[in-house]
């Protein structure tokens, strides 16, 4: 007779949420412990230069590839798509589908030092997109921001959230870390500067999840370049 350990794995997590909820003394009860075992990853890729060559439906050709890097360099088309990767299909996720989709990305630091690379990315319905522009070093405003808009081969009809507040660290830090709560029409990203800033975003438009999830990463000006090492993106169907 077979014997499964999902209960016992379910009841050692228990434990171990309690037990560290002890330590800290915070006042969190084991239902909300057990509420972390019940998300559900739906979603999950690390994507490289090769992979991205390989999976994206659509990939800018002002791009060069080595293995360590994704390189774009400026082309003629103002707001340009840089690349598209489907990640979620039509008519897999309902309308009102709790999700979380987390981000991180890096980049190559010389190039958003001494070149002008304001790069966004966003989570895309096919019709539109949210997500959050980075700013390169040049700027004296936050390092990164949130932006909504209609997707295409170039974007259109652009909202901005708030470019505030400013930063006292004036590197460049190669890694963002961006989170897209979709069922609630908020965001934040996340760098190293000043010891960790972040910034929320809350956007007009809901994203139509029935209609599919894709990755879109778009420039603003025709002179913007930057270098990708990874793209990691997770999406989490929320309890």
């Amino acid at each position: 007779m077979k014997f499964s350990h999902l209960p016992l794995i379910l009841y050692l997590v228990v434990v171990l949420c309690a037990a560290v909820c002890a330590a800290v003394g915070a006042n969190c009860p084991q239902f909300q412990c057990m509420s972390y075992s019940k998300q559900k990853v739906i979603y999950h890729q690390t994507m490289t230069p090769s992979w991205l060559e390989a999976h994206a439906s659509y990939i800018d050709n002002s791009h060069s590839k080595t293995k360590e890097q994704l390189t774009f360099n400026a082309n003629s088309v103002h707001n340009s798509a840089l690349l598209k990767v489907p990640m979620i299909p039509a008519d897999v996720l309902q309308y009102s589908a709790p999700l979380t989709v987390k981000i991180v990305v890096s980049h190559d630091v010389g190039i958003a030092t001494q070149d002008d690379s304001d790069i966004i990315y966003s989570v895309s319905d096919g019709i539109r997109f949210v997500g959050f522009v980075m700013y390169d070093k040049g700027h004296a405003s936050a390092p990164c921001y949130g932006i909504e808009g209609t997707s295409g081969t170039s974007f259109t009809d652009v909202e901005r959230s708030s470019n505030s507040p400013t930063i006292s660290d004036s590197f460049y830090p190669g890694q963002f870390v961006f989170t897209l709560k979709l069922d609630e029409h908020w965001g934040s990203c996340y760098t190293a500067h000043d010891g960790g800033f972040v910034n929320t975003a809350e956007f007009k438009n809901r994203l139509m999840l029935s209609k599919g999830l894709t990755l879109e990463v778009y420039k603003h000006d025709t002179g913007e370049k930057v270098g990708i090492k990874f793209i990691e993106v997770t999406v989490i169907r929320d309890t």
